[in-house]
């Protein structure tokens, strides 16, 4: 027969050390499989941003291909008068047509054409990071918006913009208005913006006169370029360097430091795409540092202020702004030029 007692002492599970013990021994695993588990999930959003950046060249090249080789960016010129829309129709200069021609997009995909959600503007040069848009109008991305706009999972303020379609001031009081003096068309088309930037020489001359340049010296005008304009669309055969010569890329480098920084500092490393639809991580230090396409001729580079406003991240220093260099964004020669892998070629 059975000691009561014993039977008792069996019943009485663990011990307050016992519990202890195990209690220590799990907060000690998940301690050790917290990091792990933090890295996976980074690797995943990179791979998922590098797989963003594969469909977009994917789409790009199968635009070029059946548009007997042209980059695809806006096509509409000054005087153009091809809008269904009668307040898109009035064309002049090189900024109007290209913001009208993303307006009418966007209101034509979205079927607000009528309701004045989307008024049109004028500001703006949108083949930047609306790039899209051309893609989806001719369907190689997917025709439905946003949702076929690429944003880089660890984009936050592209991601909030993205998914409040129909309140954007909203979103910007979350994320931060990087220009409160944009007119409010502009404002109004911010969820159909691709985290990733499009080659200014895409739509833009290799150097000279008409080129584009970077803007500096004021808070956020590192974001931004000034004229005078003369855009157009180019061929893919002027690019001299498929695979040498970026094609797109993003301002920030979200994935391998720390924290995220602007792409112009020489830590900062990203996944690019490249002319011939590849797509691989570079580093900033690896790349030719660029040109001044005010002044082909000097052997000078593009410098300019970093000033972070809205969701920037910080400067490297902790300063209110620092100086930079333009690298990839104004390769030397443009498209005829080299960003990686050779010296830079003078050819313009």
């Amino acid at each position: 027969m059975l000691n009561p007692s014993a039977l008792r002492f069996r019943r009485g599970g663990f011990t307050l050390i016992e519990l202890l013990v195990v209690i220590a021994v799990i907060a000690l695993l998940i301690g050790i499989m917290l990091p792990a588990l933090g890295k996976s999930r980074k690797s995943a959003r990179l791979i998922k941003c590098e797989n963003n950046l594969h469909q977009s060249a994917a789409a790009m090249m199968a635009y070029s291909a059946d548009n007997k080789g042209l980059l695809c960016t806006y096509s509409w010129k000054a005087g153009t008068s091809i809008s269904r829309y009668p307040d898109l129709n009035s064309n002049y200069g090189d900024l109007d047509p290209n913001a009208h021609q993303a307006t009418d997009i966007v209101r034509r995909i979205t079927g607000h054409g009528a309701d004045g959600f989307y008024p049109a503007f004028t500001s703006r040069i949108v083949a930047r990071n609306l790039w899209v848009l051309p893609l989806c109008d001719g369907a190689y991305l997917g025709s439905t918006l946003p949702a076929a706009i690429k944003c880089c999972p660890e984009d936050r303020t592209t991601s909030i913009w993205q998914s409040n379609l129909n309140n954007i001031d909203a979103s910007l009081a979350s994320t931060g208005d990087p220009d409160p003096q944009a007119e409010q068309g502009f404002k109004r088309i911010l969820p159909f913006w691709a985290s990733y930037e499009m080659c200014v020489y895409v739509y833009s001359p290799d150097g000279g006169r008409n080129m584009v340049s970077q803007a500096s010296g004021s808070p956020g005008l590192h974001h931004l370029y000034s004229g005078p304009y003369q855009f157009g669309m180019r061929s893919q055969d002027t690019v001299l360097f498929p695979s040498q010569k970026v094609w797109q890329y993003d301002l920030i480098d979200r994935h391998t430091n720390r924290r995220p920084i602007w792409y112009a500092y020489k830590t900062a490393a990203q996944p690019l795409v490249f002319f011939d639809g590849s797509v691989s991580i570079r580093k900033t230090a690896d790349c030719n540092l660029g040109w001044d396409p005010n002044s082909p001729s000097s052997t000078s580079s593009t410098s300019y202020q970093y000033y972070p406003v809205g969701s920037d991240p910080p400067t490297i220093s902790g300063a209110p702004s620092e100086t930079v260099q333009g690298y990839f964004r104004w390769t030397r020669s443009g498209l005829k030029g080299v960003d990686f892998g050779g010296g830079e070629q003078k050819r313009y």
